[in-house]
This record gives structure tokens, sequence and C-alpha cells, in this order.
């Protein structure tokens, strides 16, 4: 976990959160901060690539400030050798092979230890998802979004935002095209979006 000196005050138009009652299946509310993807190959910089979430739990401060604690999940993927890894607040918590051009891995994290869990009914830990593409297929939105990340059952870009973090993410637009594939999701799961993870 970041040092508390990180974490941001709430700003004013976000809305309050209910509780902060960090169970898998009730997360509490989660505010999406940041998204970006670099390429980061030696020869070839498209053959590496690095996809970092950055968001923020609302927690109260003993002196009974509302704050924003800040998190990072990062996933870096070479799409040559297939190999990837999975990083929560600079902590490695995963490495392995993709097998094809589509990369997906799911588990649970407790933001406040800082560990992996497993089982998804323990107290204090989130379920945590990523999928990501190589390329986007063929006939899919010219916004067709490689890189999706899945926390506490909701889709991080729909999640509500820190306004004070700007509107705009760096690198895909966030805007669906009706009619067309415009996500991963909606080849690896179809029904996301009647799921309710939208």
């Amino acid at each position: 976990m970041k040092a508390a000196a990180a974490a941001e005050p709430f700003n004013s138009s976000m809305p309050k959160p209910s509780s902060f009652d960090n169970k898998p299946q009730a997360p509490p509310s989660i505010y999406q901060l940041n998204f970006d993807v670099e390429h980061i190959g030696k020869k070839k910089p498209q053959s590496k690539r690095q996809a970092t979430w950055t968001y923020g739990f609302p927690k109260n401060t003993e002196d009974g400030n509302l704050i924003l604690e800040e998190h990072e999940t990062r996933l870096t993927w070479s799409t040559h050798s297939g190999k990837y890894s999975i990083e929560v607040d600079g902590q490695v918590v995963f490495e392995g092979v993709a097998k094809g051009s589509v990369l997906e891995y799911k588990f649970i994290y407790n933001h406040t230890k800082g560990c992996v869990g497993d089982d998804s009914s323990q107290a204090g830990y989130t379920r945590m998802r990523i999928i990501a593409c190589r390329k986007p297929p063929v006939r899919s939105s010219t916004n067709f979004r490689c890189y999706e990340f899945v926390i506490g059952g909701r889709v991080f870009r729909d999640l509500a935002r820190n306004n004070q973090y700007g509107e705009d993410f760096h690198n895909e637009d966030s805007m669906d095209d009706v009619g067309v594939l415009s996500s991963i999701l909606d080849i690896v799961d179809p029904s996301w979006r009647s799921a309710g993870m939208a």
C-alpha cells in the first residue's frame, strides 16, 4: 500500500460512500483516478506493454476527516513471449505466460494487508480481474478497449470519477459504439453489462 501521504482529501463533488465495508460481495465505493498504457519494449516498443489503473478507496481518518486512499494495479505483458506479471501497489502478485492473444487473470486482494487471499468470503478482500488482448478484433469499434480491469464486481471505467484528477483517459476512449464490439469483455464475457458489471 502506498504511504499515507499519498491519500488525497475528497473532492467536494464526489458522492459520499455509505460505508467502508470492504467485503468481496459488498465492496465499498471505489473511485477511478487514472488509466494509462505504455509501450515499453526495448527494440519494438509495442512488443511489451504496461497497463496501469489507479483508483481510490474512501477512508475515515482518526481525526474524522474523509480521505481517498490511493492504490495502483499494473499489468506488464510481453506480447511476443506471452510472459506477464501483475502488481498491486508495486508488489508482484502473479507471474505467468498467456497462451494465445487474450490474457485473463482473477484474484482477490487485501489492500490494507497487501496480500492475496484464497477465499472469496474473507472479510477485507476485494475481487479483482484483468482481461487484455493483443489487438482489436476485426469489425470492432475504433475505440475498442483492449485492457479491462474489474474490481469489486465493477468495470473500472464505469466507477465514479474523482474529478480533481481530470476527466480523460490517456490512451483509449471510454465511449462505446452501439452495435459493434467495443471491449475485450464483449468477447470474453458477452453478458457483462446485464450481469451488473457496468
